[in-house]
């Protein structure tokens, strides 16, 4: 079996929110480095961040606080998240929502005044969530893909990663091997630096809602290398989808919050007429 050979600096797997801005703070800091990033399918098409419809939750409002987000963060999650986690998430939104807006140039909905619009969501005490309509996802991801080709970042789309290969005197990681699928061969990629951004498996389920190419291929691979995993009964549904029946792909699509609220406030009021 012949294997080809490449060299970077530093290689991303994955290529959502996570990967891109990855790529992108890499690239930034130091304008030499050979930066890669690989994806399973297309860059801008993969993964769960291009789905996200709602917005993106930050307390920025007067009246709203990060400790209170925090607090609903922790609430909502029944007291089982790592506090300091949760806090790091909370605290650094705010940073986040103003470098995608000033810095990465998404255009999230404002209200008459120029302040970003914020609606109301689930499990939140205040109005927090940022959004561009009901597609932030594209809009996050689109822009982000804009300003990571804008710095010649080196882009393998359809290589799906296989193995990370640990180095010979077992110092760490020496480079991943990939199958590049529109050729059908196979890739080492050497690098200085490896970044796992690939997201989880929800597709071991029958019906799930996030992005099919999310099958696991990260974790299965840091677990096959040896790497330590955690939390991994916690995996992400969106709260809404559709059940089409066994004959129709349409089976764990996501549905909006607001349009299951609206059809269940229809159930409720023809059973009341009723």
């Amino acid at each position: 079996m012949q294997i080809e050979n490449h060299k970077t600096d530093i290689l991303i797997l994955g290529t959502g929110g996570a990967g891109l801005f990855a790529a992108l703070h890499a690239k930034k800091a130091n304008p030499a480095l050979k930066v890669s990033v690989a994806v399973k399918g297309l860059l801008g098409k993969c993964g769960c961040t291009r789905m996200v419809q709602g917005g993106y939750n930050v307390a920025l409002s007067s009246g709203d606080s990060v400790e209170r987000h925090f607090m609903d963060t922790i609430e909502g999650g029944k007291w089982l998240p790592r506090q300091d986690l949760a806090w790091r998430l909370v605290e650094g939104a705010v940073e986040r929502v103003r470098e995608l807006e000033n810095e990465i140039g998404c255009f999230f909905d404002r209200n008459p005044d120029g302040t970003l619009h914020q609606k109301a969501f689930a499990g939140q005490s205040f109005d927090r969530t940022v959004h561009k309509a009901d597609l932030t996802g594209i809009e996050i991801i689109n822009r982000l893909m804009e300003q990571v080709r804008a710095l010649d970042v080196e882009e393998m789309e359809e290589h799906r990663a296989i193995e990370l290969v640990p180095a010979v005197d077992g110092s760490g990681i020496a480079g991943v091997l990939f199958i590049d699928m529109r050729r059908g061969t196979y890739r080492f990629v050497q690098a200085k630096a490896v970044l796992l951004a690939t997201g989880a498996g929800p597709t071991m389920y029958r019906y799930h809602t996030p992005s099919g190419d999310k099958t696991c291929d990260g974790l299965a691979m840091a677990m096959r290398y040896g790497l330590s995993l955690r939390d991994m009964e916690m995996v992400q549904f969106h709260p809404t989808g559709l059940l089409g029946g066994p004959d129709t792909r349409m089976t764990g699509t996501v549905l909006e919050e607001a349009c299951a609220a609206r059809a269940a406030g229809c159930s409720m009021a023809t059973a009341t007429a009723s």
